[in-house]
């Protein structure tokens, strides 16, 4: 395990950025962007036969090893791969027992196969705490978000190269302005992987979880992902 302090001097009060960086496994601190981490997933699956579901297995256990000291959560997941991510990481926080509500923002019948076999892994587990966000009980998401400990940010993931709008804009704004520390899945939502730039809006998370490599956005802002540790997840250098 590598342990890094950084201090980024284009702040003007570079203090208030300092952040830790923590390498589990990981022996390059090579930082790469959208399309790189999307080649080496594919390469990984592809070229290895590496199961996709088997990289996000290891992804969300990546998370659990980092919040299973937290007792209530909130886990905010879309209908894509962080939100299978999401989905995993609210399985093994039920099975250690601990509090959990997971919301869905977006259809889940439009989601990746893996997102869906997590779905039903959890409608089978624990069916009660599933939930989906829409307008008619957006108090009720709001509310959950102010009661507990920490947020699992899994909501939007490397691929985003568009603005956030709509409901997924709206849960954003709601997550930085009710949730007290949140733990962002790989990347915060709404933060462009490449720039560092956010796209309308963008989560601001305490702490990011990232898998196999850092990734630029959270070099070059900072302020979105707070600390950051970065692990192994499986995937062939």
């Amino acid at each position: 395990m590598i342990d890094i302090e950084n201090d980024f001097e284009y702040f003007s009060d570079p203090e208030e950025f300092n952040r830790q960086v923590v390498y589990v496994d990981v022996h390059s601190p090579e930082a790469v962007g959208r399309d790189d981490a999307r080649a080496a997933d594919k390469r990984a699956i592809e070229t290895f036969g590496i199961p996709s579901i088997l990289l996000m297995e290891n992804a969300a256990l990546a998370v659990v090893r980092e919040v299973k000291d937290y007792a209530v959560f909130a886990i905010v997941c879309s209908p894509g791969s962080n939100g299978g991510d999401g989905l995993a990481i609210a399985r093994h926080l039920c099975i250690l027992g601990k509090d959990v509500r997971v919301y869905i923002v977006g259809d889940p019948k439009k989601g990746s196969d893996d997102f869906k076999t997590n779905l039903k892994i959890m409608s089978r587990l624990a069916p009660e705490v599933l939930n989906t966000v829409n307008e008619e009980n957006f108090e009720d998401f709001e509310h959950a978000l102010k009661g507990c400990e920490t947020c699992i940010d899994a909501l939007l993931g490397t691929g985003l190269n568009r603005p956030v709008e709509g409901i997924f804009k709206k849960v954003i704004e709601a997550m930085n302005k009710f949730a007290t520390h949140i733990v962002a899945v790989d990347i915060p939502s709404g933060l462009d992987c490449d720039s560092g730039e956010p796209l309308g809006v963008c989560v601001r998370a305490a702490k990011t979880v990232s898998f196999h490599r850092m990734k630029k956005a959270l070099d070059l802002s900072p302020e979105y992902g707070g600390d950051v540790t970065v692990s192994y997840i499986g995937i062939p250098d």
